[in-house]
């Protein structure tokens, strides 16, 4: 029994080292060396230009979806999101359109949502209890650039549409 129990620490002692040893050597790669995957806006190695990236759509203009369907099945967008004109479909942007102000929609919709009450009673018991009060204090991890606004402001809409069109989202 002590013979097994020492060939199966030595067989783990050995895997350990090994798995150790490995993610040593890869931490000593650098990003020059051809091994991290191109973030949006990198250009292609010289070997691997001619083969598209997955994750990049052809700046092609396309006049109408018709032609699109006429001369391919494959959907080529184009846009003035970077240099380039691509759009990264691994890029995704969850937009909530449920944001209402008192400008516009009467009253402050979503900002001002119950306060969550912590699941321990005796620690809820040391926060406070209500509702948000836009728009100092809103239903929000992060305070928007732009302040509570409204989903139905047309200049709001705008200015998102552009920080989309910027970031080069391709999924909606």
């Amino acid at each position: 029994m002590a013979r097994l129990r020492k060939k199966a620490c030595v067989a783990l002692f050995l895997f350990t080292l090994f798995i150790f040893g490995t993610m040593m050597g890869l931490r000593t790669l650098k990003p020059s060396d051809g091994f991290s995957d191109l973030a949006p806006g990198l250009k292609l190695l010289p070997v691997a230009a001619e083969r598209m990236d997955r994750r990049s759509v052809s700046s092609e203009v396309v006049v109408s979806p018709i032609h699109v369907h006429a001369i391919t099945d494959t959907k080529v967008v184009y846009t003035n999101s970077n240099p380039e004109g691509d759009i990264y479909y691994d890029v995704h942007i969850f937009y909530y359109t449920w944001f209402g102000t008192p400008k516009l929609d009467g009253k402050y919709i979503h900002w001002d949502h119950v306060l969550v009450p912590h699941w321990d009673p005796k620690i809820a018991a040391s926060y406070p209890k209500g509702r948000h009060t836009p728009p100092e204090d809103i239903g929000s991890s992060f305070y928007p650039e732009l302040g509570p606004y409204s989903s139905r402001d047309p200049d709001i809409l705008e200015s998102h549409m552009e920080q989309l069109r910027a970031a080069a989202a391709g999924i909606v």
